[in-house]
């Protein structure tokens, strides 16, 4: 199980958000989760322009394990098509484009780095109105495809009018470096204690020399208030860029709402945003339960290891379990250990997308995925009216496929089968 829970898996960029019950403004959630064989993230940003086009700003993030590479040379190469093209209402093409790219790595296990990863922007200008976005990244190689679809919506800017863009989530490329060049778009708006630094930039559109009482806050997905910014803008042009800067550390794993507040100080209506974006893993998240966090790791650790946790007393346990984590840290010499940020992101993941009437982490899919990670493939079909719902994972590198079956018809798949491919 070790062996497999250091295999490099998909990036977090696929962590599905939790529903939020939202009320007055909408949360901008971001972009879902892709579907077919390569999976990445991507998010979309939207500017008004007075009188004119707007902005479609794309940016997406594809890591280097869910790309197909094949021997190239010395060494290894994936090349891709990615195309993205933007609909009007009655499904006429209004602009679109397509690029081709190729990484290049040396070695084998750069081809399964889930922490490398291909991130790129797209531009397009069109005039107000709603449209229909299709984002494709197609394998040039093996054909194999992933697909994004969403809803974007292009305001129209009235001149001398507060408006709010879209907000950018950005985060730490180095990892600890605070350099403004450092810094880049988070398109899965995923973070946690390897990248726990969230920048923010949040564009603001009105009229030079207004003023502006900004509130920014954090809640998490029960509405408890978490942080709260307060400043006062004076807008230098029609166009103003605020960045707000703040930590993960210190809130829980799970989905939270970042709202944006602008209002005049002499007149003139308050303009608001809410923008969704989750912690996978935290400090916070990990120490509350001694049983259930005996349960949970029995899932990785080895019959030795869980009866010598269990015979120690709950009080006793903490100088325990920083040896147990310490006896996995694939790399000692790094600031964290790898083994049980991917362990804790896995349950964060598990937690958010495998929840019925138990705990995500304990239904069978919960538990193959922190056993495994993410499947290499997935085969599904939906619920008809002669067969149960039923899901297929494969992992080509153990050869091996998971058949799981909604036999209630309520969403709760059960694992029905494991087999050889």
């Amino acid at each position: 199980m070790r062996a497999s829970l250091l295999r490099t898996v998909t990036s977090v960029a696929l962590v599905v958000a939790a529903s939020l019950a939202a009320r007055g403004v909408p949360v901008d959630a971001g972009t879902p989760a892709s579907m077919g064989g390569i999976r990445f993230a991507a998010d979309v940003a939207v500017a008004p322009s007075a009188g004119g086009e707007g902005t479609v700003k794309i940016s997406y993030v594809v890591t280097h394990d869910a790309l197909p590479f094949l021997r190239h040379g010395d060494g290894y190469r994936a090349r891709y098509e990615i195309t993205a093209i933007l609909y009007d209402r009655s499904d006429r093409q209004v602009t679109g484009d397509s690029w081709r790219e190729a990484v290049e790595v040396a070695t084998y296990e750069e081809t399964n780095e889930h922490r490398t990863a291909r991130a790129d922007e797209l531009l397009f200008s069109v005039p107000p109105g709603r449209y229909t976005l299709k984002l494709e990244i197609t394998s040039l190689d093996t054909r194999a495809k992933g697909v994004i679809e969403r809803a974007v919506t292009v305001p129209e800017m009235v001149p001398g009018e507060l408006s709010l863009g879209t907000v950018l989530f950005k985060t730490d490329a180095a990892g600890g470096g605070d350099g403004a060049e450092e810094l880049i778009l988070n398109p899965t708006r995923v973070y946690g204690e390897d990248n726990p630094d969230v920048t923010v930039r949040i564009p603001i559109y009105g009229t030079p020399d207004s003023r502006y009482a900004l509130l920014i806050t954090v809640k998490d997905e029960r509405g408890i208030l978490k942080k709260s910014h307060e400043d006062t803008l004076v807008q230098t042009d029609f166009l103003q860029q605020y960045v707000y800067e703040f930590t993960v550390l210190d809130l829980e794993v799970g989905a939270h709402v970042l709202k944006v507040e602008v209002t005049p100080l002499l007149d003139g209506r308050e303009v608001s945003s809410r923008s969704r974006f989750r912690v996978v893993t935290s400090p916070l998240s990990w120490g509350e339960d001694e049983e259930k966090m005996l349960a949970q790791i029995s899932y990785v650790a080895t019959r030795e290891e869980m009866e010598f946790l269990a015979s120690v007393p709950p009080e006793e346990r903490g100088p325990v379990w920083d040896e147990f984590w310490a006896g996995l840290d694939p790399d000692p010499a790094t600031a964290f250990n790898e083994f049980k940020m991917e362990f804790l992101r896995r349950l964060g993941y598990a937690n958010a997308q495998f929840r019925s009437v138990v705990e995500g982490w304990q239904t069978d899919m919960g538990r193959i995925y922190i056993q495994k990670g993410e499947p290499d493939d997935i085969d599904s079909q939906p619920v008809g009216q002669m067969l149960n719902a039923w899901e297929i994972w494969y992992y080509y590198g153990e050869h091996t496929k998971y058949v799981f079956v909604d036999r209630e018809g309520f969403g709760e798949f059960v694992l029905h089968e494991i087999s050889r491919i």
